[in-house]
């Protein structure tokens, strides 16, 4: 039993209505919409570890680093969402997300009822966890390790530990995301014999740690492994650090939490409270929250991207203060009203939200805006060639060409790329001077870019040069080719989709021909009337032909579908 819960008793208590109030809550915070650039070179990269017969892979896929070893230390994770995508399809995927989050905070829920001894304080605290971790809670390897938290500390905290469930769970998540570090920073507070120290007591702990920290070299990069997660967070110089994610969440830019402030603040009152003795009395002291809530806080601090760990541990603190406070005796009769209230709150939110795996996949992954229609041309000409693209499109052409076109650089970022290839793009993609000779010498035959993002001035200036041609351009973007690159004879259009109607919706446009644009429009909303493309391209050409009334009702509906806040 926890030192800071009493027995847990009584029909209010019982695990199963709190953990389907949770659920609910948890799912509904499962629709945070983000592009998911890494995401398809992760399910490419299962393929490719599949292709070459091992975890130590060989870039295939860029031709700045060709043949050299790229340390991808998430490849089990990568096997995983090859193997499901490959059984259930890309767009499944949304399932894959919703179950783990689910799973991942329906134990947590558990934990933080033991150690609150209240099942609504439990369920109040580890909402507050997800709701600050919500903007990060994208389809991505990560996602593990919130789940390979969740189970450690349900193993390890006031409990004695068992190092034959922890050997396992070390061996797995090292090779499923660079999170293992945190873990066994976090494992090391735990061990630790805060209330009984002595010097049999530290070697048990010492022992229990080396252990689970040797099995961690089980992985194919063995001791760098121990490197890669930090290189981010602790190496202020690194270029990479420009990246938003990364960003400190004290910087401009990059992914927000807007509760993030509130709970550091709160976090930090909570614990100071512990020094009045009152509070000692009704909620013991316990130094190894504090503890884990101060590493995870510094490492939030540094880069955004570790708020996800901090919201975990704010749960941590927050829950035996809530538990002393509803197990008084003038709150018990509240306890049924409050699940009934919180079932029906998280029912309420995930109701707008459409389950359809396509539409739900479309809006969470911002899929459309990778290039499509640009990936079907090369496709249907067989192109292959070195590729100067954009940055966020490279792990979706990993996944559509398998390494036909060759990119410069790509979101595997500092795991395959030095700082010199990262800043050559910064170059291109801020059009600085001397981009053009960056691009022509880096070697790239083709250039594909998006339009926004310096697109146009980008295309115009390679095109001024007399040395680029455009190949194909689409609603998207631009496919441009070296002079002397090989093509076919006749080159051939890819066949009718909702990428080819949007582009003639955006080709008529660009003449003026309203009534063309409102005709291809109106085709690719009818293929795909939830899209976010087809909903705002008809949306557009019907406000052009003065049809206001029904540019609205297409909207509307289009909401109906899924209340992107991208559907404007």
């Amino acid at each position: 039993m926890s030192p800071l819960s009493p027995v847990l008793d009584g029909p209010l208590q019982r695990s199963w209505p709190w953990l389907l109030a949770g659920a609910l809550i948890y799912l509904s915070f499962g629709f945070t919409e983000m592009m998911g650039s890494d995401l398809w070179w992760h399910i490419a990269a299962g393929r490719e570890v599949i292709q070459q017969g091992s975890p130590w892979l060989v870039d295939d896929w860029s031709f700045t680093e060709q043949g050299s070893a790229w340390h991808n230390h998430e490849w089990l994770a990568d096997l995983l969402f090859y193997g499901w995508v490959r059984v259930f399809g890309v767009a499944s995927l949304v399932i894959w997300k919703w179950s783990l989050i689910i799973a991942t905070f329906c134990l947590f829920q558990q934990l933080l009822t033991r150690i609150s001894g209240n099942a609504l304080a439990a369920l109040l605290a580890c909402t507050a966890a997800v709701a600050i971790a919500a903007p990060f809670l994208d389809m991505r390897p990560q996602l593990y390790s919130l789940l390979g938290l969740a189970v450690l500390l349900e193993l390890t905290l006031f409990r004695s530990p068992r190092l034959k469930a922890l050997l396992p769970l070390f061996l797995v998540w090292v090779n499923l995301h660079g999170g293992f570090v945190f873990g066994l920073m976090v494992l090391a507070i735990v061990l630790f014999p805060w209330r009984e120290c002595s010097l049999a007591a530290l070697r048990r702990a010492a022992f229990t740690w080396s252990a689970c920290a040797l099995i961690c070299l089980v992985n194919p990069d063995g001791l760098r492994i121990f490197c890669l997660p930090l290189v981010y967070a602790l190496n202020a110089d690194s270029p990479y650090r420009s990246l938003g994610e990364w960003r400190s969440p004290f910087e401009a830019g990059g992914i927000t939490s807007a509760w993030y402030a509130y709970s550091l603040v709160i976090g930090a009152a909570l614990s100071l409270t512990w020094l009045l003795p009152a509070v000692r009395r009704r909620v013991r002291f316990s130094p190894e929250l504090v503890a884990i809530a101060v590493l995870s806080a510094a490492m939030s601090a540094t880069s955004r991207r570790f708020i996800i760990l901090w919201a975990m541990a704010f749960a941590l603190l927050l829950a035996p203060f809530a538990g002393a406070l509803l197990r008084q005796k003038l709150v018990q009769p509240l306890m049924l009203p409050a699940l009934l209230a919180l079932t029906i709150w998280g029912g309420l939110r995930v109701a707008p939200y459409s389950l359809s795996s396509g539409i739900a996949f479309h809006y969470l992954t911002a899929e459309y805006v990778f290039p499509h229609g640009l990936a079907d041309f090369v496709e249907a000409n067989d192109l292959q060639g070195k590729t100067f693209a954009f940055y966020n499109w490279g792990g979706y052409l990993h996944w559509r060409s398998d390494g036909a076109l060759k990119v410069f650089i790509d979101g595997r970022a500092n795991t395959l790329f030095d700082d010199a290839t990262y800043l050559d793009y910064v170059t291109v993609l801020g059009a600085r001077p001397g981009w053009i000779e960056t691009v022509e010498d880096s070697g790239a035959e083709l250039f594909m870019w998006p339009r926004g993002r310096n697109g146009v001035r980008l295309t115009r200036g390679l095109l001024q040069t007399g040395r680029w041609r455009l190949l194909y351009e689409d609603v998207r973007g631009v496919l441009l080719a070296r002079e002397g690159f090989a093509l076919p004879v006749t080159l051939r259009l890819p066949d009718d989709s909702v990428d080819t109607q949007l582009t003639a919706a955006y080709l008529a446009s660009k003449k003026g021909d309203t009534v063309a644009t409102l005709a291809a429009a109106s085709r690719a909303h009818e293929q795909r009337p939830w899209g976010r493309a087809t909903c705002t391209w008809l949306r557009r050409s019907l406000q052009a032909n003065g049809q206001l009334r029904e540019a609205e009702s297409v909207m509307e509906a289009c909401r109906a579908y899924f209340p992107s806040k991208y559907l404007r």
